[in-house]
């Protein structure tokens, strides 16, 4: 993800406007059990008060290590990091998530690395700024708020090539939930759009499938679907 996409998407301020006097505490760690009989743990130290380190250490047969990962990060910039173990298309096999800066909002850094079968090593698979990551349909979908009213979703269909990690830059699919309401709060009327990225071009296209047409009852209320761009020769 560019720099600057990523502090849009997270609403960040000046840096220091954010810094705060926070001191590292470690935390214990956590264990997950691959289905190819791999071990995943992940715990925090503190390297110093101001600065604390996620280790994920993923051990293969007969108690042999693997891999081992490292990722340090300030403290006072990173109020809310830590590391967690997800298993993000439920297939058996474990992810590491890191999580970092976060925004006004409820979007935060985040970075996951899972294993590859090939060399057992854990690669960086996505960057990115987000408040829920998950996978729906063979794709993985960011979610963030982008502001009051609206929601953003990335998507990147994941048995299509891509250069790894994924980031905003080469996501596949952009989905926009917008919600209007009146001075009471109430929603009236919530519109979402998929588009689909070609460089600095945006085409409006339909949902790919049913289940990821689920991500306009974001507000839990009626949706209008915007219509496809059927123009010939569209980006």
């Amino acid at each position: 993800m560019t720099r600057l996409a990523l502090a849009l998407l997270l609403g960040l301020l000046a840096p220091c406007a954010w810094a705060q006097d926070e001191v590292c505490e470690p935390a214990d760690p956590v264990r997950a059990e691959n289905r190819d009989g791999s071990v995943l743990t992940a715990l925090t130290e503190c390297v110093s008060p101001g600065l604390r380190r996620h280790v994920a250490t993923l051990t293969c047969e007969a108690g042999r290590v693997c891999d081992r990962l490292e990722v340090t990060q300030e403290v006072a910039y990173n109020r809310m990091g830590h590391v967690d173990l997800v298993d993000l298309d439920q297939d058996g096999m474990y992810e590491v998530e890191v999580r970092g800066m976060c925004g006004a909002g409820p979007n935060c850094e985040g970075d996951v690395y899972r294993i590859d079968p090939a060399t057992r090593t854990l690669q960086h698979f996505f960057s990115g700024g987000y408040y829920e990551l998950q996978v729906i349909d063979g794709w993985l979908v960011e979610a963030g708020r982008s502001s009051c009213c609206s929601w953003e979703f990335h998507l990147w269909q994941l048995d299509a090539p891509h250069d790894l990690p994924l980031e905003y830059d080469t996501m596949d699919l952009m989905v926009q939930v917008d919600a209007s309401g009146d001075d009471d709060g109430t929603v009236t009327g919530v519109t979402c759009t998929f588009t689909r990225q070609s460089g600095d071009n945006s085409r409006v296209v339909a949902p790919p499938s049913r289940a990821l047409e689920r991500i306009c009852e974001h507000y839990g209320e009626p949706y209008e679907l915007t219509s496809p761009d059927t123009t010939p020769g569209a980006p």
